[in-house]
């Protein structure tokens, strides 16, 4: 396991294009969180510091940095399932005697409705994007529906060269309009 200096060394040693690709990976997953991917990044990096998170010598710190992210983000949405199951004994009825009320991590209705409110501005500006681009249109939805690479390609008749052309075209595309990410 890499120690603290070997740690700093090999961040230090992140170029620009290593922390573009930590940032998209990493976007997904704060997605999920409702957080900033900077936000999730600095965990990533914390885990690995304060040694809660070990990461392998033969293993690249960006491969680290993104398998991390990825458990903080499965970590939490397991934990906010869990946590609807606890039970509070603070809630009183009116006759004074304890109320058995179920502990709930769900976000509330005006979350709810902003998150969704979000999510259909950044599907408008993707549609906008490649509405004259029908495969990458369809590979993004198809995307968005958690689909495999294999059912993304059975769907749309494609081959593999034909699939990964697609996905480089659609990097390349949002990373010139959306050079800082998905910022308001």
């Amino acid at each position: 396991m890499l120690d603290l200096e070997e740690i700093r060394s090999a961040l230090d040693g992140l170029i620009q294009i290593d922390l573009v690709r930590l940032r998209r990976a990493g976007s997904k997953f704060a997605l999920a969180l409702d957080c900033t991917v900077d936000d999730l990044i600095s965990d990533a990096v914390c885990s690995a510091y304060s040694g809660s998170r070990e990461c392998r010598r033969d293993l690249p710190i960006l491969t680290f940095l993104i398998g991390a992210m990825r458990s903080i983000a499965w970590n939490a949405k397991v934990s906010s399932r869990k946590a609807g199951r606890g039970v509070s004994l603070d809630a009183t009825g009116t006759d004074g005697r304890p109320l058995v009320v179920l502990k709930s991590n769900a976000p509330d209705a005006e979350t709810l409705i902003l998150r969704a409110e979000d999510v259909a501005l950044r599907i408008a500006a993707l549609e906008d994007l490649f509405a004259d681009d029908e495969p990458a249109l369809l590979v993004i939805m198809a995307d968005l529906d958690e689909l495999s690479k294999e059912e993304i390609m059975a769907m749309n008749e494609m081959s593999e060269t034909t699939y990964n052309s697609t996905r480089t075209r659609i990097r390349r595309k949002m990373e010139r309009r959306f050079p800082n990410g998905w910022t308001a």
